[in-house]
Parts: C-alpha cells; sequence; structure tokens
C-alpha cells in the first residue's frame, strides 16, 4: 500500500517516461513490501503523485540547482511494512529506476547524489482511507484476501 510521490524539475523526463517510471515505481514497492504480484487490490491501493517544480525553484547548497535535475522520492507506507534489508533494497532500486528513466547510468556515482528517497513510516493506526482507520493487519487482509474481507474491523 504505498503512496509515492515523485518530486523533480519541470521537464526532466518525457512524459512517456514519468509514465513509465512510476509504473516501475510502484511495481518495485509492491515487490518489496511483499504483496502478491497478481494482487489487483495492492496494486488498487498503490496511489503515485508527481510534483514538477519550475526549474529556479530547484536549489542546491542554496543557490539554484544546475543544469542536471535532481530528484526526490518518498515513499509513505505501514509501520513495519519494511524492514532495514527490505528498505534498503527499495532505495536502491527507485534510485536506479529514477536515473534511467533520464537515460544515465545508474552505476554513475555523481548520478546517484542527485537522487534522494525517503521512506516515510505511517505510525500503526494513522492511515485512513475509505472512511476508516487502517492497520498493517488490515492492509495485509486487503492486499492477501481481496477488499471485502477487510472490510470488517478487526
Amino acid at each position: 500500500m504505498p503512496m509515492i510521490d515523485l518530486t523533480l524539475p519541470e521537464g526532466s523526463l518525457s512524459r512517456a517516461a514519468r509514465d513509465d517510471l512510476m509504473e516501475k515505481l510502484t511495481l518495485a514497492m509492491l515487490r518489496w513490501e511483499g504483496a502478491p504480484d497478481d494482487s489487483d487490490a495492492a496494486k488498487d491501493v498503490s496511489w503515485g503523485f508527481v510534483d514538477e517544480r519550475p526549474r529556479a525553484d530547484v536549489y542546491r547548497r542554496g543557490v539554484p540547482a544546475p543544469a542536471e535535475p535532481l530528484y526526490r522520492v518518498t515513499i509513505t507506507v505501514p509501520e513495519r511494512a519494511l524492514d532495514d534489508e527490505r528498505k534498503a533494497g527499495a532505495v536502491a532500486e527507485m534510485t536506479r529506476h529514477v536515473l534511467a528513466a533520464e537515460g544515465t547510468d545508474p552505476e554513475d556515482p555523481e548520478a546517484l547524489m542527485r537522487v534522494w528517497v525517503i521512506v516515510r513510516e505511517v505510525t500503526d493506526g494513522n492511515w485512513g482511507g475509505a472512511g476508516r482507520i487502517w492497520r498493517l493487519r488490515d492492509v495485509a487482509k486487503l492486499v492477501m484476501g481481496g477488499r471485502d474481507r477487510a472490510r470488517t474491523r478487526a
């Protein structure tokens, strides 16, 4: 049940590259969270938001950023959905996908420093949607068993 926010300078990626990137980020995060590949319920509650900023509004070192785009990927997940190993794997994969989308070598050490991935965990009991609170166990029921079984409050 990841929420993915991609922030980037305007025009850094073509629309097609951006669409493809968001799909890859979503599927990768579902995999890192352990969702079944065929879970439509998991895909339905995996949302992404793209925030393109005017290039003049992106700063590095307190001054307008250089020509190379800077990217921020914020992944919001339920608390305990990812252990340290899964977080590290997700961050590495997200970074590679972003650089590949812009056509840059994902092993370039300078390029790697232009992508920051923030993992934000929502404390259990503080994720609300569909007019109710969703705990991690509720999310697991939804993803593993579909909507009908998750509607009952545990």
